[in-house]
């Protein structure tokens, strides 16, 4: 019987085993342990960050390789190229580019709009810039692009304007020089290049008066104010409230990342840029705001609700694999339970039928008692009982819900031993008589 449970058991075990490495075949490969990322121009913002999530993600036991470039029109081209797999992109630059594949997996920080021209000119909308020399940014940078797009809704065309394509440092060079009479900047308050125009005394920083027709044309556009001394409160900078549009620097992706390299991301800008800013809120970026691409509906539950019950509990990479390996559930369920709910039967029908064997011995060997002459035949029949008898007192162990047939049988075995020995002595007897 013990045998018999055993087999039950193994043949489950077996089952089970087959059907989990059946299973694993859909189990979804692991992350790999390295992307690249595009940012920026080495020293620019986006690169600096950059490495600051470099560093967290090493942390992790995670390689981030970062690609500069001369901006996000370079970044966009390299995501779509396959190049990198993420990149710190601009907003205002996704039509540049076509966006098939690409994905945000959340906004970042601002970028004010700086707009600066000379004080001599007299500039309270930007179709006051017409038929003047204006720089708009590099080609491939992300000041370009929106540069242009404000300046063709006032209607200020390269056929009736002059437009020059200049580095930001260029750019703040030739306009503090005079030789051009205005420059659009996307950078933040904190660069040095806004620094130095602000303290130029001969230059003026645009303020938006029609901010809202803006924000509300442009979804990655946002108003935000620069207040009187915000920039440098000693100085004085700026010497009065400004009013900026800002676009929001995003992290872009492309549609064939891996699941729990998102997840790693976003834990990680979470705690680079939680604290916030100079413009920026506490725990206001990453956002699902302010985004030009598609969002990511992994990156979206998990900036809107947080991380899962198994992120929030085990580390990223142990929650990960955990995560990877549900589907391995199903087979459990589906034929573990079947299979234990019907072993109890089955050890109950192996029990029952090995004491129905037994009791079919006991049968055949009743049946012939009577019609047996054969001392030798009978003495054999007598010690099969009592191999019988010591099988079941020595090897076999049953439930206590079947000790009563198993004492039964035990009996019966008995019973037939003592009608062997009841024929030995009557053969026995036949034959000193004979």
């Amino acid at each position: 019987m013990k045998c018999n449970s055993c087999k039950i058991w193994l043949i489950i075990i077996a089952i089970i085993l087959v059907s989990l490495i059946i299973a694993y075949q859909f189990v979804e490969p692991p992350a790999p342990d390295e992307i690249r990322m595009a940012t920026g121009s080495e020293g620019g913002g986006y690169h600096t960050f950059a490495l600051e999530y470099q560093k967290r993600l090493a942390d992790e036991k995670f390689q981030l390789n970062i690609q500069p470039t001369a901006g996000s029109i370079e970044v966009l081209k390299q995501l779509q190229s396959g190049e990198v797999s993420v990149g710190i992109v601009q907003g205002g630059t996704g039509k540049a580019v076509p966006s098939e594949g690409l994905q945000s997996l959340g906004s970042l920080f601002y970028e004010p709009v700086w707009i600066f021209y000379r004080k001599a000119l007299s500039v309270e909308y930007l179709f006051n810039l017409r038929e003047k020399r204006i720089a708009v940014g590099e080609k491939g940078s992300g000041t370009r692009p929106i540069a242009v797009q404000l300046l063709q809704d006032n209607q200020v065309m390269p056929d009736n304007s002059h437009f020059v394509a200049l580095s930001s440092k260029k750019a703040a060079q030739q306009l503090a020089a005079g030789e051009i009479d205005a420059a659009f900047f996307v950078m933040s308050p904190k660069s040095k290049i806004i620094h130095e125009l602000l303290k130029n005394q001969e230059l003026e920083l645009f303020s938006f008066k029609r901010h809202m027709a803006y924000s509300s044309r442009y979804s990655f556009l946002t108003e935000i104010k620069i207040g009187e001394g915000m920039i440098d409160l000693e100085k004085n900078i700026p010497g009065e409230d400004k009013t900026l549009l800002a676009a929001t620097a995003s992290l872009v992706a492309r549609q064939d990342l891996h699941d729990d390299i998102i997840y790693l991301l976003l834990n990680t800008v979470i705690e680079v840029h939680k604290a916030g800013g100079m413009l920026e809120k506490e725990r206001q970026f990453p956002s699902t705001q302010f985004v030009e691409f598609p969002m990511n509906k992994n990156a979206n539950h998990y900036l809107e609700y947080g991380p899962s019950w198994l992120q929030s509990i085990f580390p990223l990479w142990l929650s990960s694999t955990l995560d990877r390996l549900k589907i391995m559930l199903i087979p459990l369920i589906a034929v573990f339970l079947p299979l234990l709910k019907g072993a109890f039967p089955l050890y109950r029908w192996s029990i029952r039928f090995k004491i129905f064997r037994w009791y079919g011995i006991l049968r055949e060997i009743d049946r012939k008692i009577d019609g047996i002459a054969d001392l030798e035949t009978i003495q054999a029949e007598i010690e099969r009982m009592k191999s019988l008898q010591k099988e079941l007192i020595e090897q076999v162990s049953v439930p206590l819900s079947y000790m009563g047939e198993f004492y039964g049988l035990r009996v019966h075995i008995q019973l037939v031993r003592k009608r062997l020995e009841d024929r030995q002595q009557e053969v026995q007897g036949i034959s000193l008589k004979e």
